[in-house]
């Protein structure tokens, strides 16, 4: 099979709009984003849409860090139908990823542990979950992606012996940014656009350390269906990297970084 490859560069920032905490302010992580897809531009919404590289501020990343174990808490059951929460969607047209209406965590690994943007966790309307999810490099940003930008999801950082820790999030409805691309996968009908927002682990989710290796993800009945995929950013990035980059890296950091525009970090209430 023969792929044609199509380089998109975006920028994405926050909506206006409240984040839901327990308590404390917050603000929300600014980041822009490289993806290439293999299918033609018509298409492009079935198939592979695939993440390269991000950039916070003046950063451009490509040292990610993607789940290696997942422990489903709860998830409604799914008995035909649109019955139970979580399951797992691809694109129509995408070459690999798990469908599977029971997911079981190893689904959620195979779609979330990726760096394609099509292998998504669906979620019925009123579904309701709670999801552990394992990185394999402790992470200090959360990169989140949900198709529609309809609905609610929530995060909090989880300790090594399973306890929440730090604060609750709640990312509304009326807070994704336009992650400037769409998907259509297996469980829609058509293409809906894709919503994009940023977290990062000191500020947002109030740990000290700035760093977590565990994060809860979680839907109850009233967040409409959050369908997501997300990726962390190794938080040691660099440390056993050469000091002097690569001549073609650098050449290609630099007109990356000119191709996207960066607003302050807002204040969320």
């Amino acid at each position: 099979m023969t792929f044609s490859f199509t380089k998109l560069a975006v920028a994405a920032s926050l909506a206006t709009g409240t984040l839901l905490t327990l308590g404390g302010n917050a603000k929300a992580l600014d980041f822009g984003f490289e993806f290439t897809t293999t299918l033609s531009e018509y298409n492009s919404p079935t198939g592979n849409v695939l993440l390269e590289s991000v950039q916070i501020g003046d950063e451009v990343v490509s040292d990610f860090s993607y789940i290696n174990a997942a422990e489903i808490i709860y998830n409604d059951p799914f008995l035909n139908g649109n019955t139970g929460a979580a399951s797992a969607d691809t694109g129509d047209d995408v070459t690999d990823g798990v469908r599977a209406e029971d997911a079981t965590a190893a689904d959620v690994v195979a779609n979330l542990g990726t760096n394609n943007l099509n292998h998504i966790i669906d979620t019925e309307d009123n579904g309701t979950f709670v999801i552990d999810l394992q990185f394999s490099k402790t992470i200090d940003n959360l990169l989140i992606w949900e198709r529609g930008r309809n609905s609610k999801l929530g995060v909090q950082a989880v300790d090594a012996n399973g306890n929440l820790i730090g604060e609750r999030r709640v990312i509304g409805k009326n807070m994704w940014s336009d992650a400037g691309y769409s998907i259509d996968t297996h469980e829609i009908g058509g293409a809906q656009a894709v919503g994009s927002l940023g977290i990062n682990i000191s500020e947002d989710l109030g740990i000290e350390s700035g760093q977590a290796e565990t994060i809860r993800f979680f839907s109850e009945s009233s967040f409409n269906g959050p369908d997501w995929k997300f990726v962390g950013t190794n938080a040691n990035r660099g440390i056993d990297a050469e000091s002097v980059p690569e001549p073609a890296l650098a050449v290609g950091i630099t007109i990356f970084g000119s191709l996207l525009m960066f607003r302050k970090r807002p204040q969320l209430a």
